[in-house]
């Protein structure tokens, strides 16, 4: 009996590997057997002669895919919004003035905005002496320049004096944020020679107390000095020169150039999804470049503008019609 079932087994597995199910495989088996189930055709209808024997099994269904007038788009070939599009090419022009505005930072003794005029709006409102003054004074050839005075002329502090020590040193409290004229000089033989430089004092940064301006001059050679119309005082004044651009902490200058890297970063990045959003039209790429246009500024705030209302515009655009 243990036999039978073994052969039966292998009928079904042959069967089974010509494409037919196991349930139609048992049941030809069984139609074999006839009557009486001992006698079983030991081919089954198997023969590779076909034309003796037939086979007598159902019809294998094959699956068979329909066509379809649907189509699967992928983001690549879907077409791209207009409005989208212009949207982001608008924001690409935002990003070259936020660009623009950077490289302006980089330059602090030139351009649009300078830091100058930063420091000047920031020093008008602190409170008076609430500014400190200090530097070093050395002669051209790198010698310390001992015992020269200093004296700091404020719009609105009236006059300060110190006196340089052994290393040319000199600090100054009490002062007056903002304007002043910074003079230096030193009496020798009856005779007086100076320089007077126009520079701008810092007001205190956040919760500071006190606003540190930290400047190192060189006092010129006597030669470089003009006539004393027979005065005995020989003095040049730098202040005519330095109208627009008076001297500076140069800390200021570079945490200005540092700003304006930062708005190169930011307006590159910004560029960058800009030109992903004008090949996709994607609404999501669109409103982050706006975001970082807008902060990246530009000249006269241009960026800004341009950034807030291509911003306020993307979600006037269908989802649809922008994703």
């Amino acid at each position: 009996m243990n036999d039978d079932n073994n052969l039966e087994e292998q009928y079904v597995k042959q069967i089974v590997s010509m494409g037919y199910s196991e349930e139609n495989a048992k049941d030809y088996i069984k139609s074999q057997k006839g009557v009486d189930e001992t006698e079983i055709d030991p081919n089954l209808g198997l023969e590779n002669n076909k034309d003796e024997v037939e086979i007598k099994l159902p019809e294998i269904n094959e699956s068979v895919f329909a066509s379809s007038t649907s189509k699967i788009l992928l983001p690549s070939e879907r077409e791209v919004n207009p409005y989208a599009r212009g949207l982001a090419i608008l924001l690409l022009i935002g990003c070259l003035a936020g660009f623009l505005n950077g490289v302006d930072y980089l330059s602090p003794t030139s351009g649009i905005i300078r830091p100058h005029e930063l420091i000047y709006a920031q020093a008008s409102g602190a409170p008076e002496k609430s500014s400190i003054f200090l530097g070093t004074v050395i002669l051209e050839e790198g010698v310390p320049a001992e015992n020269y005075t200093i004296n700091i002329r404020s719009e609105r502090g009236g006059n300060h004096f110190s006196i340089t020590d052994s290393e040319g040193k000199f600090r100054i409290e009490n002062l007056t944020p903002g304007l002043s004229v910074l003079d230096i000089a030193i009496v020798e033989e009856d005779n007086t020679y100076g320089i007077s430089h126009r520079m701008l004092l810092n007001p205190p940064a956040g919760f500071e107390p006190f606003g540190f301006t930290q400047i190192d001059l060189v006092f010129p050679e006597k030669n470089e000095f003009g006539t004393d119309n027979g005065t005995g005082v020989f003095w040049i004044d730098y202040t005519p020169e330095q109208m627009e651009y008076p001297l500076i902490d140069p800390s200021a200058a570079t945490y200005y150039s540092i700003v304006g890297y930062g708005f190169i970063g930011i307006a590159t990045l910004g560029a960058l999804l800009s030109i992903l959003a004008i090949n996709s039209g994607n609404l999501g790429l669109i409103r982050s470049a706006s975001v970082m246009v807008f902060f990246s500024m530009g000249p006269l705030y241009s960026s800004c503008c341009i950034g807030l209302v291509v911003g306020l515009l993307s979600f006037m655009i269908p989802n649809n019609e922008g994703f």
